[in-house]
């Protein structure tokens, strides 16, 4: 899988970065959770996602636009925050973020608030899922996991340090993403689903099933007591999966879905997902 990368800086200072991974022809926009009913709920899960507004982000110049080609040349399409000095000069990257978003979010609205890592000398990406705003192809689990794949090894083999944030939707993803030869450093999984099998998916994406005692030393997942959108009944497998195989967990007690919490509670989630990511502890949490 190859990366390219374009650095000529356009007059709205914004710069559109191409990855590509070689175009194969495969089948990953098949359903795989029951023809009408994946259909259906991609449908209305994507209804309540606003349009994508590049406006959003023309004011920051250290934002840019990025886009990753799929192995069935699909463009994927979203932003980079780039690392930059107390300054606001741009720097080498010592390694990368890479968010996967809920499914009722677009990029745009994200990428300003991945400024902390770039300050702290990351390169942050944020994309929208295939089907999604100005991403290419149809909405489908099982291609969004295989785009997830890619991308996942293709920033590293471009950068050397990883580190993944999956929220809602994006958990379950990420997990899946997170295979035995795919580096990263750590990822943090919050308020995921714990399966997908119960609504007709096949096991073998449940996230359950990506915990490991392999890749559990560089896991945080974070459940909320308050999560009006995914309960406790759907969060809480994973996370005791979680435990089991001695991953790091934090269940909010006031935490509610990702980017829904009272501005305190936001900050404080943001806080502890910033802490585990960049230097693999929790400060007010436990193992």
């Amino acid at each position: 899988m190859k990366i390219l990368s374009s650095s000529v800086l356009l007059a709205s200072l914004s710069i559109s970065l191409m990855f590509s991974a070689t175009a194969v022809a495969d089948n990953r926009e098949r359903t795989v959770c029951g023809a009408i009913k994946e259909r259906l709920y991609f449908s209305i899960w994507s209804s309540q996602a606003p349009s994508r507004n590049v406006a959003r982000v023309t004011s920051h110049p250290l934002v840019e636009e990025a886009s990753f080609i799929t192995g069935d040349g699909k463009t994927m399409r979203g932003y980079r925050y780039l690392a930059h000095n107390d300054k606001q000069q741009p720097i080498d990257a010592t390694g990368y973020v890479l968010v996967a978003m809920g499914n009722a979010m677009v990029s745009d609205q994200l990428v300003t608030t991945l400024e902390p890592y770039a300050r702290a000398g990351l390169n942050a990406y944020v994309f929208d899922y295939r089907g999604y705003a100005d991403s290419d192809g149809r909405r489908r689990i099982q291609a969004i996991i295989k785009d997830y794949e890619e991308l996942v090894e293709s920033l590293g083999q471009r950068y050397a340090q990883g580190l993944l944030y999956g929220t809602s939707l994006g958990g379950l993803v990420m997990l899946n993403a997170i295979r035995d030869d795919v580096p990263f450093t750590r990822a943090v999984i919050d308020a995921s689903p714990s399966r997908l099998s119960d609504f007709g998916c096949p096991e073998h994406i449940d996230p359950v099933r990506h915990i490991t005692a392999d890749n559990a030393e560089r896991v945080l997942v974070i459940t909320g007591a308050r999560d009006r959108v995914l309960n406790d009944g759907m969060t809480a497998p994973l996370r005791q999966r979680a435990e089991e195989v001695g991953a790091y967990t934090y269940h909010g007690a006031n935490f509610d879905h990702p980017f829904m919490d009272t501005m305190a509670i936001h900050i404080q989630r943001q806080h502890l997902v910033k802490e585990f990511l960049l230097h693999g502890k929790l400060t007010d949490g436990v193992k």
